[in-house]
């Protein structure tokens, strides 16, 4: 083999080794990739957002739990948002069934972890005899917000905005903008997950409304801990309440631009009112859950 050939071989497998490190570090704004939808890297910028401040340092459940608690939510629900406020307020990590890569080097070193040593384990799947969960919290938003947030994550990552382009793009096939074929097909896919998890899921399930967590952190958080059976200190809490923000919350961009149609908003509450129908049909069934509330 000549010189030349072996300096070629040795500078693919360097270009190799620093892309994998890119596409390990990739940010959670800025491209397409993701744990659950397909997509793909487009841009190898890091973020800049400052270093999480945990109120202490994350650990690893210890002994393990026996029992493992899914965190389940529809994708777009803020399920990133309360792992944060459960490793804020407990320092113990948080697992999931998928292998984010930028959640995995920002906060949540317990990706793809799905065992007793961590708190609770993400997921966006539907409940399955397979499973390994005793126990679930739901956690369930308005899918007007959660198919929204989802569409913004697709084209800019976790805390990134979609820009308005997006919503304008055509189907050759249907003649339908994509953002409409998207949120008709997602509105199926949300209230089918939240109607598993509601029927079909055997164990003790908590139910939890984003909407009651943004207004009530404090009490929604502490009735999640509950169920968990977790004592936290007074202290551990404050600092969570006093950090509770984080860098996992979307901030909301448009002021002048309503991506929803008046037949979206029609589907969307009809799908909506069944889905709330089922949780208090829930709620009477098991009258020992702990409930934090309507919306």
């Amino acid at each position: 083999m000549s010189r030349r050939s072996m300096f070629l071989i040795a500078a693919a497998v360097v270009l190799l080794y620093f892309s994998i490190i890119l596409f390990m570090l990739n940010p959670l704004h800025g491209s397409r990739g993701g744990y659950y939808g397909g997509g793909y890297m487009n841009s190898f910028a890091f973020r800049h957002d400052p270093p999480v401040n945990w109120c202490s340092e994350l650990r690893w459940r210890n002994p393990p739990s026996p029992d493992v608690v899914a965190l389940a939510s529809y994708p777009g629900s803020g399920n990133t948002w309360l792992r944060y406020l459960l490793q804020q307020v407990t320092g113990v990590v948080t697992g999931s069934i998928y292998m984010d890569y930028g959640l995995r080097v920002h906060g949540f070193p317990a990706e793809n972890v799905t065992d007793g040593s961590v708190l609770v384990v993400k997921t966006h799947a539907i409940p399955s005899d397979s499973d390994k969960f005793k126990s679930a919290v739901l956690l369930i938003r308005n899918p007007r917000d959660a198919i929204l947030a989802d569409f913004h994550r697709l084209h800019r990552g976790h805390i990134g905005t979609a820009p308005k382009s997006a919503f304008k793009k055509k189907s050759h096939e249907n003649k339908k903008s994509d953002w409409a074929t998207y949120v008709s097909t997602q509105l199926t896919a949300w209230e089918s997950l939240n109607q598993m998890w509601l029927t079909r899921f055997p164990g003790p399930l908590h139910i939890v409304f984003y909407e009651i967590l943004v207004r009530d952190t404090r009490n929604t958080l502490q009735g999640i801990l509950d169920f968990l059976s977790y004592n936290v200190t007074e202290t551990a809490m404050n600092c969570a309440m006093a950090n509770k923000e984080g860098i996992y919350r979307r901030k909301k961009k448009y002021q002048d631009f309503e991506p929803f149609t008046a037949d979206m908003y029609k589907a969307l509450d009809q799908v909506r009112n069944r889905v709330l129908s089922m949780v208090m049909d829930y709620k009477r069934k098991h009258s020992n859950v702990l409930q934090v509330g309507y919306v």
